[in-house]
């Protein structure tokens, strides 16, 4: 379990997280980073500076386990294995069950199809990334630039 507060909760891990993390050099930040998986087996791929909890990002026990109450950021990607719209109804579902343990959490969600994106908003994103930009630079500029774009 994570006790730590105000760290950055990431929801997925694939290569697009893996280029975001390269834009990031802030050891502040580096040290309060939690993510979230249900898939990944192989540990040693992580940062050291990562804390891991594996578990479904939908589970509210999952979320009590990575502090979610106490966070101030959460990036949600895509799962690169599913269908498009499959990725976007659980990225979706994981945005609602994470807004609804922490309404105030500044999050930024990977959408995968258009119609998803207004989806995504109503669930309470506050950022929509689209899959077509470029992903690591995209997701840095939306975690320092909290300006509500979609």
């Amino acid at each position: 379990m994570y006790k730590g507060n105000n760290h950055f909760v990431i929801i997925g891990w694939n290569e697009r997280v893996k280029n975001f993390l390269s834009y990031l050099d802030n050891p502040l930040i580096l040290n309060k980073m939690v993510l979230i998986d249900n898939t990944l087996e192989e540990t040693y791929l992580l940062p050291d500076y990562i804390y891991f909890i594996k578990g479904d990002p939908q589970d509210p026990e999952t979320l009590v386990k990575v502090n979610i109450q106490h966070a101030i950021t959460l990036l949600i990607t895509a799962d690169p294995d599913r269908l498009e719209e499959e990725a976007d109804l659980n990225s979706i579902l994981s945005l609602i069950a994470s807004k609804g343990q922490n309404p105030s959490i500044y999050s930024i969600v990977e959408i995968l199809t258009p119609k998803h994106s207004v989806n995504a908003k109503h669930a309470g994103a506050d950022q929509i990334i689209h899959r077509s930009l470029p992903i690591g630079n995209l997701m840095y500029d939306k975690l320092f630039n909290k300006e509500v774009l979609y």
